[in-house]
């Protein structure tokens, strides 16, 4: 019985001794500081400005003067358009006049309810009578304040006529027209802001992470390349795209706001090439070279066809060419890097 175990463990052991004993075979390799590369991601991606707004009327008026163009730049606060305030003048005149009605009729009801305190102190007027004076100065008071909210509202019409920019910025577009009448919502001038642009990226979900570790961002248009940096990554993906939309600012000159183009960025991670993944029982796996045997090394998260992330020291010699026709202990020799 003993010699039949004997007899069978040798049959087992004897294709690993055969293999070992083999003659090498000839492989190339390379250490896996040259052999990997570094996680590379793009994201389409555009230029925006903090502000891009489309100026319209509060109130309805006839355009009396423009003092923007096509073009041009203008500071906050300036003005842009004029509006005819002929008729928000007249009522703020009738506004005006209401107010003072308003404070004389509280004027001459304060004064009526002193008097009726003085005749109160001798008799001559009873509580109650004093206390209809209370409330008429009272109902007076709300008059006026009335009065002044209304004032206020037209005053504010008056100044509605006059639009001024909310920004600095430059003017895109120019609907308005002299002596057109102009509406509330609808849009007389379009007004880019100055401040500087930003870049803005749908980020797919699964690249998040390696965005929030990347280096070497950049943004490419129109044949340019524009160093980036990373502002704030939303933390709510949306739920059709699958995306998480990321800011990013940039480190030097800013391409003009309304570019498209293409966010580039460098991960973390480095990856081996998805030539060097070999399918070896059931799994997929790349091999390395230790002490003249090749070593296959499972990879449980490649998928085949893509580049494939692996943690190993960076002098690990990597089958680069011939790894296809190895197996796992068998006798190798470099025979060069390629």
């Amino acid at each position: 019985m003993p010699r039949i175990a004997l007899l069978l463990a040798g049959l087992l052991f004897c294709p690993v001794i055969l293999a070992q004993d083999a003659d090498p075979v000839s492989v190339s390799a390379r250490p896996f500081r040259e052999a990997a590369l570094p996680e590379r991601s793009t994201a389409p991606a555009s230029v925006i400005a903090p502000n891009d707004s489309r100026i319209a009327a509060e109130v309805t008026a006839k355009v009396a003067r423009i003092h923007a163009e096509v073009g041009g730049k203008v500071k906050n606060g300036q003005l842009l358009l004029e509006l005819d305030n002929t008729d928000y003048q007249l009522a703020l005149a009738q506004a005006d006049a209401q107010v003072k009605a308003a404070q004389a009729r509280v004027a001459l009801a304060e004064q009526r309810l002193q008097q009726g305190l003085s005749l109160r102190k001798k008799q001559f007027v009873s509580d109650d009578a004093v206390m209809e004076l209370r409330t008429g100065v009272q109902a007076a008071e709300a008059d006026r304040d009335v009065a002044q909210a209304q004032q206020a509202v037209a005053r504010r019409n008056v100044e509605k006529c006059r639009i001024a920019a909310p920004f600095s910025g430059v003017v895109l577009e120019r609907q308005a027209q002299a002596g057109a009448l102009a509406t509330p919502g609808i849009t007389l001038l379009r007004l880019v802001d100055l401040a500087p642009p930003e870049v803005e990226a749908p980020i797919q979900a699964a690249q998040a992470d390696g965005l929030l570790q990347a280096h070497k961002l950049t943004f490419d248009s129109q044949g340019q390349r524009y160093p980036v940096r990373l502002l704030r990554l939303s933390p709510v993906v949306d739920v059709a795209a699958r995306t998480q939309i990321a800011r990013l600012a940039f480190t030097g000159p800013a391409a003009p706001p309304g570019s498209s183009g293409i966010l580039h960025w460098e991960g973390a991670r480095v990856l081996l090439s998805a030539e060097l993944l070999v399918q070896r029982d059931h799994g997929l796996g790349t091999f390395v070279v230790e002490n003249g045997h090749a070593r296959f090394l499972p990879t449980p998260d490649a998928q085949e066809g893509r580049p494939f992330a692996i943690d190993l020291p960076s002098e690990t010699l990597v089958v680069t060419h011939g790894q296809q026709g190895l197996n796992d202990g068998q006798s190798v020799t470099v025979d060069g890097t390629r």
